[in-house]
C-alpha cells in the first residue's frame, strides 16, 4: 500500500501512523462516500508528510485524487493557524476535498477523546473556523450527514 509505505517511519501518538490513516478511511466509508474520496482519505498525509507528490499519486491513481490530496496539504505558515487559514480556501473550493477533511478531523477528534484532552480541546476550540471556512451552500446534499457526524463526535 503506497500511503503505508508512505509513513513507515512516522507515528500517532503511540501508533504507527497507518493506525490514524485507517481511521480517516474508516469514516469515509461509515458516511459512504465514493471510491475517490476514500482513495483520498488514505493518501491525504502524503505530500504534506511524506515524500509523494501529486504527480506520484496521479501516477498511481487518477488526476481527481491527486487534486484532492493536493487540496488538503497544508500550505506554510507560521504556526497552526496561518497555516490553516492559507489552506481553508482550496479545501473550500472541492467538495470532497471538504469530505476527505472531515474524515480527517473526525478521526482525529474520536482519538483525542479517549487519549489527548489537550488535543480535543484544540479541536473544539478551532470547529467554528472549520465551520465559516468550509461549510458551503454548493456541496451536494450528502455533506450533510458528513457535518452531523463531526458536530455528533464534538459533543
Amino acid at each position: 500500500m503506497l500511503a503505508e509505505k508512505a509513513h513507515i517511519n512516522q507515528t500517532y501518538d503511540i501508533y504507527p501512523y497507518i493506525y490514524h490513516i485507517k481511521m480517516t478511511e474508516e469514516v469515509a466509508r461509515e458516511l459512504e462516500f465514493e471510491e475517490n474520496i476514500i482513495l483520498a482519505c488514505i493518501l491525504h498525509d502524503s505530500t504534506e508528510d511524506d515524500s509523494l507528490s501529486y504527480n506520484d499519486i496521479k501516477k498511481a491513481f487518477n488526476e481527481e485524487v491527486a487534486e484532492i490530496v493536493y487540496c488538503v496539504t497544508d500550505e506554510l505558515g507560521r504556526n497552526r493557524k496561518e497555516r490553516k487559514e492559507r489552506t481553508y480556501p482550496k479545501i473550500k473550493a472541492n467538495w470532497k476535498a471538504t469530505a476527505v477533511k472531515i474524515c480527517d478531523r473526525i478521526a482525529n477528534i474520536r482519538h483525542s477523546k479517549q487519549y489527548s484532552s489537550d488535543k480535543f480541546k484544540m479541536y473544539k476550540e478551532e470547529h467554528s473556523d472549520f465551520l465559516k471556512n468550509l461549510s458551503s451552500y454548493t456541496h451536494p446534499v450528502e455533506m450533510s450527514k458528513a457535518w452531523g457526524l463531526l458536530n455528533q463526535t464534538l459533543s
